[in-house]
């Protein structure tokens, strides 16, 4: 299948695939994987697959091999994590902390726990989306069980201070899990090192296929399990494995991990390019003022535009960006990120998420600034 996108920058949303990922792919195809549970022969050598997956995994990410639960996305992760940790702990408490500023998934987790009867509370944040530590300190009562924070926004590129977050958690005792889904890759992760018992990843962030993900969970955590079945995963997670998807994840996050400084600085670079640029078009704003962000994503509004023609012209060029997250993708409403900060709706709406991957040329970014450029005048031209 040919690609329809001449420029593609929703890489937030979904990357390509990596060279070395497909590589990998059809070498283990060749080698006819089984069922990994199976006690035959082909069933070990499959097995053993998914354990090197799994060690492989840890040691990027400075876990235990133990301590990996291969799930089937970022998604499923979360909810794991949300549900197994809240209600292996619903004798102690039923208080959840958390921000309206978090991934759909984690999100809706959190009200389907409120209609079971947990209580949470959403942190307040500045209009850039910063939360007050002292605020997060204050909101902890005696029935807090969870806090649930992401790492890295999948809307504006705001990093929150999770080494922080989560040596508050640790001083009260409670369970922290943190959304790392665009953290990897972006941001050095050693579990070993960090105050957190909960972290998720997917796979499509960073090079693999769509369908696999990663949980981690800090040896001695107690996560009650969602899926009912076998024993795979620790018994947190029945069902037959993914292999290919954990070979997958595995050779993508070393990838990362290998070229962490390379990319880390072809972002930096073509990150204050595109900035550079984009500040040229009259009524742009920049959806960026705390302190910190990843320099993969920025979130940018125009004003006195109207947002359902700006993304249509993008599409009939060919350009691919998008609003919000891919999760709450099929619709014009503004993204939930940028109206819990404040925006008006018609701003909301007329905002760009644009996202780097290890893909993105000069070149695109040229082309696609100018494109931009053009299609905001015409669109005002018209008003």
């Amino acid at each position: 299948m040919t690609c329809e996108a001449n420029i593609y920058l929703d890489h937030a949303a979904g990357t390509f695939v990596l060279p070395e990922v497909q590589e990998q792919i059809n070498k283990i195809l060749n080698d006819e994987v089984v069922n990994p549970s199976s006690i035959h022969a082909r069933g070990r050598l499959t097995a053993a697959l998914l354990d090197s997956a799994r060690q492989d995994t840890a040691g990027v990410i400075g876990a235990k091999p133990g301590e990996i639960i291969f799930t089937s996305g970022g998604t499923e992760a979360n909810n794991l994590a949300i549900f197994g940790l809240a209600h292996a702990q619903k004798n102690k408490g039923k208080h959840i902390l958390s921000c309206q500023t978090e991934h759909p998934s984690v999100l809706a987790s959190l009200k389907q726990l409120e209609n079971e009867g947990f209580r949470v509370s959403y942190l307040s944040t500045n209009s850039h989306g910063e939360i007050d530590l002292d605020n997060l300190a204050a909101s902890i009562s005696d029935e807090t069980i969870l806090i649930s924070l992401m790492w890295i926004n999948n809307e504006t590129g705001l990093i929150h201070p999770i080494e922080e977050i989560g040596g508050i958690a640790k001083d009260h005792d409670i369970r922290f899990h943190c959304d790392a889904v665009q953290a990897l890759g972006h941001i050095p992760i050693q579990t070993d090192k960090l105050p957190v018992d909960a972290l998720t990843f997917s796979g499509h962030k960073i090079g693999a296929p769509a369908g696999i993900g990663v949980l981690y969970l800090r040896k001695g955590i107690v996560l009650q399990h969602q899926s009912y079945g076998g024993n795979q995963e620790n018994n947190l997670r029945a069902g037959t494995q993914n292999v290919i998807g954990a070979q997958s994840f595995s050779r993508a996050a070393q990838y990362f991990q290998d070229h962490f400084e390379m990319n880390k600085n072809k972002f930096q670079t073509q990150m204050t390019g595109l900035r550079e640029k984009l500040k040229r078009i009259p009524g742009i704003q920049f959806n960026r003022g705390g302190s910190l962000y990843s320099d993969h994503i920025l979130n940018c509004s125009f004003q006195q535009v109207d947002g359902e023609a700006l993304f249509i012209r993008l599409d009939m060029r060919k350009i691919a960006v998008s609003n919000g997250s891919a999760c709450s993708s099929g619709s014009q409403a503004p993204s939930h990120v940028l109206t819990s900060l404040g925006m008006e709706e018609s701003l909301a709406q007329a905002s760009l998420r644009i996202s780097l991957g290890i893909n993105t040329s000069e070149s695109e970014i040229e082309q696609f600034c100018k494109e931009l450029n053009s299609i905001i005048n015409s669109i005002k031209s018209a008003l």
